[in-house]
Parts: C-alpha cells; structure tokens; sequence
C-alpha cells in the first residue's frame, strides 16, 4: 500500500482551516515492493535529542582553496572562545562580534573587499547567551551568522544603541542586486530596551539570490511607532525568506525588492505585518497575522500603484487583525491581489480585503476557491482576459501536494538539531578515505566510499572547501549531507565532455529507490569547461514530503575563481563556451522538495574583473510524475530554457525568478537552440516555431510547460534585460515569450510578471496573454491563468 500523496492525479477540494505548523508528520505508508531497501533497516539514524548543537563540537577544517594563504583561512569562527564575546546580557559585544566578522588570514581581512564573493567564507557561530549591541554590526558576502538552534541566542539593542540598524546585511562594496550569499539563522533580535518611539530597524536586508535568512525571531516594542523588524534600503534581487517570527513594532517587513517569496511568517501584534514599498511579484505562504492593525499594505509604494505586480497570500490566516489587505483603487493589471485559502476569524477581522477605503472581502478564501484583483484568464470567459475588481472563482490542488488541512507542504529548512556529534561524520576526517577539498585533488573515490558508509547512519558534514570530482558521485538512500557557507562539489575531468551523452555529477538514488536524501548548505559546480556535465540528477522519492529535500543549495557556472572558465570563457571567444549541459534534472521517478535554489549560469565574474561568455545548455528539467515542491527557486542565464516541465505531474512551484542570457538577442550572437546543435534530448525545444532570423523569438523559454498534467504554478517573476549584452530601451520587447503551454491540462498560474517580453504565455502555438493588455508591474502583469 503506498500513501495517497504517492499516487499521481488524486484531486484535492475541501474546506478545511489551513495547516499553521511547520512540521509534517509521517505519513503511515507501507512500501512494500517499492524501491529498494532502506540503509536506515541496518543502520538506524535515531534522535538523540543532545543539550549541545551538534555543529558547535564538530572538527571545523574548511578552507578557501583560491585565496592566498587559503589553508589557513579561518572558516568557523565562535564568537566567544575564539573572539571573547561574552553573551551575558550586560557587556557590549558588538566589537567581539564584529571582529569574528573581519577575521581573515595572513593575506587580507574579510572587511578590505580584496578576497571576492567566494574567497572568504564564514561562520560566525553565536553559542547560546544575550549579546548585547551598542552599535551596530556590518556583514560581509560570503558569510553566514548562524545561532544554536537549541537554545537559539538572542542579539539585543542597547537601551543607549548608537545607528539606524542593529545589523547591516548586505555587504557596502557591493551594489544590493550583487550581494549575494549570505545568511542569518536561528537568533533572536531584540530591540524591547530602546525607546519605542526612536526610529531603529533590526536588519537591512538590501540582498538577493543564494541568501538565507531563517528561524528567526524579531522581538519590538509594542505600540512602536518606530520600529521595523526588516528594511532593504537599497532593494535587491531576493528570492526567499522563511520561518521568521515577527512580536510588535511599527512595521513587522518593509518590502522594496524585485520580487520575494515570504514563507511561514508570522505577525504578533504588529501594527502592519508587511509594507510594500516596491515588488513585481510577491508570494506569501503559510503566513500568519495576529493582532495587527493591518497584515498586508500595498497602498502606498513609494513609486506608484502602477509599479507593482502581483501580491499573493496563501495556505495563511488571520485573527484580531483589523484589515488583512490594504490596497489602493486599481482598474487594471497593476497592484494585482491573489488570496488563495486564506482563512481569518470572521468576528475579530473587519475586512479580509480594503480597497481604496472601501471594504471588499469580509471573511475567508476556501479551500478550493481563490479570490482576484487584476487580470484574470479562466476557463469559459473571455479568452481576452477579465479585469476582476475582486471576484471568487473555483481552482484545484492535487491532493498529493497539500496535507490534511488542503495547505500544501511547506517544511523548515533541517538543522539536525535532535542529534548529537557523535552522529556526524565530518568527511575529511574519515580514517582511509582521504579527502582534500582543495580543488586540487581528485575526491571522488574517498567521498563515494564514504558516502556508501555511512548512508543511513550519520550526517555528512562538508567543512567549507571545493571538492574535485572526476566521476559521478551517487548519495543512496539514507543520506544527509550538511555544508558549511556553501561548500562545492565540483566536476572536472573527461568524464564530462561529451554533450552528446551528458553524464550527472551528482545522482541522488536509482530509479525506483524510495528514502531521504537531504542537502543543505551545499553548492554544485564546474571547475572545468564541460558540455557534458548534468550538475545534480534525482531519481529517488521520499517515504514523505521532505525526505529528499534541498535547502539553500545553489549552482554556480563560471564567475569564480575556483573554476576554469572564469579565464576561459571571455568576451574575446567567437561564440559562448558550452561550459555545461544541464544544472539540474529532477526525473520522473523521483519526488523532490527543494527550498531556496539559484541556478546561476554567470553573467559577470564574482571574483575579479574577467567578462563571461558562457553558455549552460539547460537549466532546471522537470519530469517527475511524483509531488514535487519548487519554493523560493531560480534559473538564470541559461540557452534553451530556464525551466522545463516535461510530461510531469503533481507539481507545485511557489515562486521562480529567471532572466534570460544576457547575449542572447543580438544579431552578432548564437541564437537558440545554437550552441547546442544538435538537441540531444527529446525534452529539448528545437525552437522550429520560430523563423530563422527571428532572434529574439530563438532565446531562452522562461518556461516551457509540454505533456503535463495538475501543476500548481504560483509566483513568476521573468525579467529580461538585454539584447546582445546591450540593455534594453524603456518600453521596448526585446524577447517575444515567456511561457509556452503545450498539451497539457490542468494548469493553475497565479501571479505572471515579465520585462520587455511581448506575450506572457503561448498556449498551443497561439499567444493568449500578451504584455499590451496587461501593462503593469516592472513590464506586464497577470493575476490569474487556468487551464482546465
């Protein structure tokens, strides 16, 4: 017997309050003849529930390979045995803290802006304790502050706290749209000691993608008028935040980014959850707001109503709130609303939904229905489009994606915490099976022996570093992988070459294995120029949603020293080099769940001034007919498509940002499928809908939709900016489509943004949604698109 959520096309419509926990429970399943036989039956990995976080023990010998002197780079740093904090709740440690921050090698400090993104890695690790600030603290690229998770710390303003923000995230030496990875994780932030009226936000988040900011607490006043739990000045590029925590204040999160997807937030007694100042498309999943004056206020952006696209609320809740969304009068496809299971206390909140002062929705959003301010394209109405002034309309879920309040799945991302030291593995200590990480040595045999080892029965840690490999490395089920500041696993060798039979670096499972197979923290790439390289291929399933699971965990070609093509694949090559085959295909047999993931082919060189002339193939392939999970997710810069659902089933994709390559669409470069003649996959777009010199038709499909069946689509954010590496003109097309619809059924698309692309999507060869009927947002803006 074999759960339902396992079983492909079992429809899901009921009313049912939406799930408001983080955990799921196990699902009680029999797997007889499913799959292969567990390692964990022979080896059990079991809780042991330690009162000291595993990570603050383990042996800690990263390095950074490409930096001078980088052997003895400091990669984990405590901030008290190493830097004296004290984390008493009286003395000042923000010198303490800010000098675990900077510290460097021999060669340079973190602070001097001469190590590039990926040359200085860090863990600035807060044990347990009250660390008390009087000024505030500044990051860094290339780092994570991460807390104990058991008893996670607490960061506190000073009743005398000297600044505007307790914590500056993103990093002064790089503009917000290149502050990339970065993270902060399982601390407290508390500002309850300074006066309540005096304007002091907690973070500026100003970042964008391969950031992580999760399990956090924001601990304000309440009746602040000046506090904010998290601002970003200077905007950015994000994709995700989650599991955030926000107890009084003026304003809970100031939005002003490209887009976000904001995850099991919630809002205690703020008086508006969240602001938004400026977003193209916004998802908000598994929120909850209590006690607030307003939830959601997208009424006064700072640069007009017309600028914004889509603000979603989903699988969410609401009591004792007065107005869950404040928007202002719209008439077109601008300032798009979305409530999709929304459920609020009928007595306690006034009005679900204002509209320019006027109450509009009162009470809840079922499951099963879905409300809608904007352009909305459905079934039996005008195939041009109806503007909704805000009307409910039916919409369906596969069962298999959503748990037993009709939410679906939505999972924190793992710290391991319930075991103990002894139960991980750090794999450059394993006895007999060396392992370097240096990016010099061939890792491949020592890490496959060790992985085969312990699947099952210990959490592998990945200290920081770049781990060489010249031949597939394939994770069974029972494994748990766990790096450190985003550790690499990088490909190298002949074993890659040929696109003609692309080999994967990295195999999770064999078709038809079923299990856990998790990864957090980790990086997949390439140190070579190799047209063959598939970076990451799942086969296996999980027993539950999560078992096979990714957490902020990225791919990264070209742009960094750690590989090859940083100097080989310049602006002086004739044609782009075709520097890999595909970053990631999720295949049919497998069911994945995959949280904060940036597929980055480089458009610039994060680690000095080389250009980048680099052509991925393909980014992300999905063929799974298993439930599978996309949240927070990004393809970018990559040939043929960024994304490609292949005859899949029973997915649910909460939020994907993409951009097309940037020399694409120029009359001197390759245009699609050309570098990659001729298409080796059946999956392929051979772009024979296209004239031949039709240049900006022949670039990369946003997303390419064939074959597929029950797909929850939320949350797109397609924005491109360049013909031939030269910007685009305000108002211009420079690519002719987004989406392409091909024989597939049962598509619910809510929230569609784009820049300079003529048609949002093409269904069947025909454009049915066109961006000159839905001006709005950065470019053009839909709210709803189903397909029965």
């Amino acid at each position: 017997m074999v759960s339902l959520w396992l079983i492909p096309g079992f429809m899901f419509s009921a009313a049912a309050l939406p799930s408001t926990t983080l955990g799921v429970p196990p699902l009680d399943i029999s797997l007889q003849g499913v799959g292969a036989v567990l390692n964990e039956i022979e080896c059990p990995l079991v809780p042991t529930n330690p009162s000291t976080y595993w990570y603050e023990s383990v042996t800690h010998n990263g390095i950074s390979p490409f930096i001078p002197n980088g052997t003895d780079w400091p990669v984990f740093r405590n901030v008290k045995t190493t830097f004296g904090a004290k984390g008493d709740g009286v003395t000042d440690d923000s010198e303490a803290i800010q000098n675990a921050i900077n510290a460097g090698n021999s060669f340079a400090q973190r602070n001097t802006n001469s190590l590039g993104t990926t040359g200085q890695p860090a863990i600035v690790y807060l044990p347990k304790g009250d660390y008390v600030l009087a000024k505030p603290i500044q990051f860094y690229v290339g780092m994570i502050l991460m807390g104990d998770p058991i008893d996670p710390p607490t960061i506190k303003a000073a009743s005398n706290f000297s600044g505007d923000f307790l914590v500056y995230a993103k990093d002064p030496s790089q503009g917000s749209t290149t502050n990339f990875y970065i993270g902060m994780k399982n601390v407290i932030l508390d500002s309850t000691d300074y006066d309540k009226d005096k304007n002091l936000t907690l973070v500026d988040w100003s970042v964008s993608q391969a950031c992580q900011l999760a399990n956090v607490r924001f601990n304000m006043p309440l009746e602040s008028t000046g506090h904010i739990g998290i601002q970003m000045p200077e905007g950015g590029s994000a994709l995700i935040m989650e599991d955030l925590y926000f107890h009084g204040g003026a304003v809970g999160v100031k939005l002003d980014n490209q887009q976000y997807h904001l995850k099991s937030l919630t809002f205690d007694r703020c008086k508006t959850g969240i602001s938004v100042q400026h977003m193209f498309m916004g998802h908000c999943q598994g929120c909850k707001f209590t006690s607030c004056d307003v939830g959601v206020d997208t009424s006064s952006p700072r640069d007009g109503v017309e600028s914004l696209g889509t603000f979603l609320i989903t699988d969410s809740t609401a009591d004792n709130t007065r107005t869950l969304v404040k928007t202002a009068a719209t008439n077109g496809s601008f300032d798009s609303i979305v409530l999709d299971n929304v459920q609020v206390d009928e007595i306690s909140v006034l009005s679900t939904v204002t509209i320019g002062g006027e109450v509009a929705l009162k009470g809840s959003v079922m499951p099963g229905e879905t409300w809608a301010l904007g352009n909305a394209y459905l079934p039996g109405e005008s195939a041009d489009g109806v503007f909704k002034s805000g009307t409910t309309f039916p919409t369906h879920r596969p069962v298999s994606l959503v748990d037993d309040s009709g939410s679906f799945h939505r999972l924190p991302p793992p710290t391991y915490k319930e075991y103990g030291v002894d139960q991980v593995v750090n794999v450059k200590n394993v006895p007999s099976h060396p392992v370097a990480g240096d990016g010099k040595a061939d890792d491949t045999a020592s890490l496959q022996a060790i992985i085969n080892k312990y699947a099952g029965c210990k959490i592998l840690f990945f200290p920081y570093g770049i781990y060489l490999v010249t031949d597939t490395l394939v994770f069974p089920p029972g494994s748990r992988v766990y790096g450190e500041a985003w550790s690499a696993i990088s490909a190298t060798g002949a074993k890659f070459i040929n696109p003609g039979a692309p080999v994967p670096m990295v195999k999770v499972g064999n078709p038809g294995d079923v299990g856990v197979a998790q990864f957090s923290d980790m990086l997949f790439t390439v140190e070579d120029v190799l047209p063959g390289c598939t970076l990451l291929e799942v086969n296996m399933a999980g027993e539950k949603p999560g078992d096979v699971g990714f957490w902020n965990t990225h791919f990264r070609v070209g742009g960094a020293a750690d590989s090859q093509t940083q100097t080989k694949c310049g602006s002086d090559n004739a044609v782009p080099c075709k520097a890999a085959f595909m970053h990631a295909h999720f295949t049919a047999s497998s069911s994945a769940y995959v949280d904060n993931m940036w597929g980055w082919t480089a458009d610039h060189d994060l680690d000095g001034g080389n250009s980048q002339y680099i052509s991925v193939g393909r980014g992300v392939l999905i063929e799974s007919t298993k439930p599978s999970w996309f949240i927070g997710f990004s393809s970018e810069h990559n040939t043929l498509y960024e994304v490609n659902i292949n005859k899949a089933e029973d997915l649910f994709i909460g939020f994907q940002q993409s951009e097309t390559p940037y020399w694409q669409g120029g009359n001197s470069t390759p245009s699609a499928p050309n570098p990659w003649v001729p298409v080796v996959l059946d999956s392929d777009p051979d772009f024979s809908w296209c004239a031949t010199d039709d240049i900006q038709c022949r670039m990369s499909i946003y997303q390419r939709i064939s074959g597929s069946k029950d797909l929850s689509l939320y949350a797109a954010g397609f924005w491109t900016f360049f013909n031939g590496n030269e910007a685009c003109a305000a108002g211009k097309d420079c690519q002719t489509e987004a989406i392409r619809i091909d024989n597939s059924t049962g598509v619910s698309y809510f929230g569609i943004g784009v820049n300079h692309v003529a048609d949002l999507i093409v269904q069947d060869g025909k454009p049915v949604v066109k961006s000159a009927d839905n001006k709005g947002g950065w470019s053009a803006n839909a709210a709803a698109y189903l397909v029965n």
